[in-house]
């Protein structure tokens, strides 16, 4: 019996909610996780989600499905989260038709991308992933688990060096043409191929997924504080009354600006 995508999202949810609490926080003004029912999936695209929001699961629900269906997935909000849609593996003894010439190891592995319109939305999954990864907050990945028989659901510790996630920012393609599109794997450590076309994309592991969010939050709220004190620096600018006093309070922006620099690098 194969392993399907629900089981195979659950034998790593645990392990992906403990890597969240322990790396970027879960809850209180942190990450919030965000699951949905497989009647509302078809309108937001995505197996489950982390992001780092305030809203209710209904109101960003809402918030996703209305932009999606109205917006082309164009957010008017600015969220960072992490969105993944989970993938069964196929391991592959012989290439076939459709196999990339990059391919030349057996056995090499496939994963099927669904790319049919759906009949209630008019658009397919993948299309909703690509658009939703268009987003500058959003980090869209397929989670491919190169697991392939069911006693390696048993082990007590889960290995996520066994979870791939392909991004969807290396996709070449929104495969809006209704045909059959996959991504290829020459080994469980090997770069994606994007079929049908073969384009080499990029695949990393959980814990360098929370690395790059990580540094995303870090650079978005270096620059909300710039923003802020120079909007606070501005009110104070237009109420001084001689030049000395302005000269004195650019040269604090200044310094206050060469601090939050520092720190982006890490060095202050």
């Amino acid at each position: 019996m194969k392993i399907n995508e629900s089981v195979l999202e659950m034998h790593f949810h645990h392990s992906i909610m403990e890597l969240f609490r322990s790396t970027l926080g879960l809850g209180n003004g942190a990450f919030n996780f965000y699951k949905y029912s497989p009647q509302r999936e078809c309108f937001v695209g995505f197996d489950q989600a982390f992001v780092r929001t305030d809203l209710s699961p209904n109101q960003l629900f809402r918030e996703l499905k209305n932009s999606a269906i109205n917006n082309n997935y164009n957010l008017s909000n600015f969220f960072i989260g992490l969105f993944l849609q989970y993938k069964v593996v196929k391991e592959l003894v012989k290439r076939s038709r459709v196999t990339p010439l990059q391919i030349t190891a057996n056995p090499h592995y496939r994963i099927s991308l669904d790319t049919k319109k759906n009949l209630h939305t008019g658009v397919s999954q993948h299309e909703l992933l690509f658009n939703l990864n268009r987003n500058s907050g959003a980090f869209v990945y397929y989670a491919c688990p190169f697991l392939f028989d069911y006693s390696d659901l048993y082990s007590q510790n889960v290995d996520l060096s066994k979870l791939r996630l392909a991004d969807l920012t290396m996709c070449p393609s929104i495969y809006s043409d209704n045909d059959s599109h996959f991504i290829y794997f020459t080994n469980e450590t090997a770069p994606p191929i994007w079929c049908s076309e073969p384009v080499e994309g990029n695949a990393i592991s959980p814990e360098e997924m929370v690395k790059t969010i990580g540094k995303k939050i870090t650079r978005k709220e270096i620059q909300e504080n710039q923003m802020k004190l120079l909007d606070d620096l501005d009110s104070v600018l237009k109420e001084a009354k001689d030049a000395e006093k302005e000269i004195k309070l650019y040269e604090i922006v200044y310094e206050s600006l060469t601090i939050l620099r520092y720190s982006e690098n890490g060095n202050a």
